[in-house]
């Protein structure tokens, strides 16, 4: 910890970085289970929990088996949901 409410934490070669124990149990954040948020603020990054309401994701069977194709690769990033949706039609 870095003065009182700061903390660092390394990056691997894989570009994951441990999120330190007290502010996961301050957010109440459970493994394989809840899902960040990235948002950029100019040269600051705001990290927070979001959550998906299955209202947005209307996907059928065969869009739900090319998403899970686009899961197991490595290395995409998607900035939007269009350019996620872009990539999904492309398949």
């Amino acid at each position: 910890m870095i003065g009182k409410s700061n903390w660092i934490s390394s990056v691997t070669v894989k570009g994951q970085a441990t999120i330190p124990f007290e502010i996961r149990s301050l957010l109440h954040l459970k493994p394989g289970k809840d899902l960040l948020g990235f948002f950029v603020r100019g040269r600051r990054v705001e990290i927070r929990p979001v959550s998906v309401k299955d209202s947005a994701w209307k996907f059928s069977a065969k869009e739900w088996k090319k998403i899970k194709k686009i899961s197991r690769e490595k290395g995409e990033i998607f900035q939007s949901f269009d350019s996620f949706s872009k990539r999904l039609n492309a398949l």
